[in-house]
This record gives structure tokens, sequence and C-alpha cells, in this order.
């Protein structure tokens, strides 16, 4: 039996394997990696949210500690989220329609969406699982009306990643650590705290959501289109 502190690493390495073979699969395999990059830090960053009232897991380096586990899933979410639809569908970018960048608007989305969980989680005291999910929805939802030919996309990779997401936790927390979040969730006293096969739906939700957002980042911020696009 492996030491509970091995539990978010191999969740972590699990979903490198499914970065793996997205990164395989991507024409884009440098943009992936500085994508993913960024992705690493932010999974580190994201504990000041999710330590407060959503978990506290093992690491190497101890119990609610940040470890290289919460950089490696970080690193591979934003790598599963936003590349797989490119990586699995031979769709064509049409280089001959591009709208201007939207960097500045993208900074202010990313804003947003920090200000959001810190107001709702800290200040409100609404559960990090509840203002994650309606931030990463209401996100979506904004991109979507700017560019409805991304709603496709998102949808598409948020059920590819919510599937991964099953996988990935019956295997982790089902068969390796079944006894994972009893000891070390925080979601008792919230409706998220429900399972479906065991695992926690604010997983499940959070997951499919972030595929659903992330997807349309690199379209979105770089107006990039598909050939079959509609304008």
């Amino acid at each position: 039996m492996l030491e509970d502190k091995y539990a978010y690493l191999t969740l972590s390495l699990l979903y490198m394997l499914a970065w793996l073979v997205v990164y395989v699969k991507n024409p884009w395999k440098k943009g992936m990696v500085k994508v993913c990059a960024i992705g690493g830090l932010m999974g580190v960053v994201a504990e000041v949210w999710y330590f407060y009232d959503y978990w506290r897991p093992p690491t190497l380096f101890g119990v609610g500690i940040v470890g290289i586990e919460d950089f490696i899933i970080g690193f591979a979410m934003f790598g599963v989220g936003g590349y797989i639809h490119s990586s699995f569908t031979k769709r064509e970018i049409d280089f001959d329609y591009q709208t201007p960048a939207k960097n500045r608007d993208f900074f202010y989305l990313w804003l947003i969406g920090c200000l959001s969980l810190t107001f709702f989680t800290f200040v409100v005291k609404i559960h990090s699982g509840y203002t994650t999910f309606l931030t990463f929805l209401a996100l979506s939802i904004y991109i979507w009306i700017q560019r409805p030919d991304l709603i496709g996309i998102s949808l598409i990779s948020g059920g590819a990643v919510m599937l991964i997401t099953l996988v990935i936790y019956y295997i982790t927390f089902q068969i390796l650590f079944p006894h994972f979040w009893d000891a070390y969730g925080m979601l008792d006293d919230t409706y998220m705290g429900a399972t479906v096969v065991g695992i926690p739906l604010s997983e499940i939700l959070w997951h499919s959501s972030w595929g659903m957002l992330c997807s349309m980042f690199r379209g979105y911020r770089n107006g990039v289109y598909f050939k079959d696009s509609p304008r």
C-alpha cells in the first residue's frame, strides 16, 4: 500500500500521461510547452484559495504544503484542456483570416477570475468549489458571446476533460487511495461533496468547466479561426 503522501503525486503523474498523449498529437508543441509552464505556476498559486476551504492534501513536503505536485498538475491541465481539441481533430486554421489579438482583454479576464475567486471565497465566504465552477462558467459564457464559433470546441473539450478526469480519479481515489477525500477533503458541508462513482462532484465540475474555458484561450486571445468556422 502506497503512503498517502504519494496520492497527489500519483494524480499529477497520471495527468501527465494524458498530457503526453495530447503533446505527441499536437502540431504546436513549442507553444504548448510555454503555455503549460505558465499553467504550472498557476497551479502553485491556486492553492491560496483551495487550502483555505477545499482540501489540504499531503505532498512530498507535508500535509497542506505547496509541493511539486501543484506545478505538475497545473502544467498538465493547461496542456490537456487547452490543446486536446487541436490534437485530435483535423480542422485547419484559416491563416488568411485573423482578427486582432486580445491580449489586454485576456489579461482582464484572468484578473477578473482571480478577483472573483478571492472576493467570493474570502469575503463573502462562499465555498471555493462553488466560486471556481461558477467563475469558470461565467468566463466561458462571456467568450461564447464574443466568439460563438468557439462554443463547439469548448463543449467538446470540456466533455473530453471530464472523461479523462473520471478515469484518472477512479484509479487514484477508488483503487489506490479510497480514503483520500474523507481524510484530506473539506467538502462535507457542501453539495459539491456528493460523489459520482466515488468521485466528488466538485472535482468533476471543476475539471470539465476548466476544459471548457481553457480550450478557448488560444483562439480568443490570438484571434484565430478555423477554416470551417462561421464568422
